[in-house]
């Protein structure tokens, strides 16, 4: 169910024509279905992404979570650490192959799919730092990523959108709204933009402040995934009816979010049978 170009090799034991074991040999993936148009759709992400960009400089932010883990097993084709990091950078390599692309940031994601500790995304970015010398590549648990002064705030967890279509978002919100008010509180900068990711849901708010004459309004998202749902996704967001997978264009000019962009596609998760 996971996103997996086409392109990927694996390492794989072989035998040599003199019946030597050869301790690496390659042997290139198979798509299911789901995951051909998964490719099919985030190679036009990419393409999208591009054409705004128009030849302006493009930061690549990776929210975590670029692997399933060895712990929820039974959406599993493989279930090795080396296998899932080759298949992440086999993944990655597009949006780091554009020339647009002067820096990637990395989140680490949640502990079970990540082989503890970021493991994943840090090999990765380990292997992408050689691959890409000329390209900042950093990774770190949360981020206050500092462009132009405009502050984002990037972390992998946060609340979820809520279990009730008329609340949707307001535990998102609040949350938003209590490190806004943290920051004020501290006499910090305020974030101007807060993203979040992991729920398997794309949402958005705003988060209005006010203190007397003084308005902080800052949008709050939390990103769609980039995969499908597997059944351990399915139980801890509670069997929803849909989804959306894709990526956000976030389009910062002189220090403010002039807009942004979602590149993403609906998913009915319902089988429609008629009696």
């Amino acid at each position: 169910m996971g996103l997996l170009n086409p392109d990927t090799v694996l390492p794989d034991a072989d035998i040599n024509d003199k019946g030597d074991r050869v301790i690496e040999g390659w042997r290139q993936v198979e798509l299911r279905p789901v995951q051909t148009r998964l490719w099919q759709w985030h190679k036009g992400y990419i393409k999208e992404v591009q054409k705004l960009a128009d030849g302006d400089d493009i930061v690549f932010l990776e929210m975590g979570d670029l692997t399933q883990g060895n712990i929820f097993k039974d959406d599993l084709d493989v279930n090795s650490l080396h296998t899932q990091v080759a298949i992440s950078r086999w993944n990655t390599v597009p949006w780091l192959n554009l020339p647009e692309v002067k820096a990637a940031y990395f989140v680490t994601g949640t502990g079970v799919h990540v082989w503890g500790e970021g493991s994943t995304e840090r090999l990765l970015v380990a292997q992408l730092k050689e691959m890409y010398p000329q390209t900042k590549i950093k990774i770190n648990d949360h981020w206050t990523l500092d462009i132009d002064g405009f502050l984002v705030d990037v972390a992998h967890h946060g609340p979820g959108a809520g279990i009730r279509n008329w609340t949707r978002g307001n535990v998102f919100e609040l949350y938003c709204r209590s490190i806004v008010m943290d920051d004020i509180e501290a006499g910090a900068q305020v974030p101007n933009l807060i993203l979040r990711a992991h729920k398997h849901e794309f949402v958005y708010r705003r988060v209005v402040h006010q203190v007397r004459h003084k308005i902080w309004d800052v949008p709050a998202f939390i990103n769609p995934p980039m995969c499908f749902i597997g059944s351990h996704a399915l139980k801890t967001v509670n069997s929803p009816s849909s989804m959306g997978v894709g990526v956000i264009a976030y389009e910062i000019i002189n220090g403010k979010l002039h807009d942004w962009h979602p590149f993403t596609n609906h998913v009915d998760l319902r089988t429609r049978e008629v009696v």
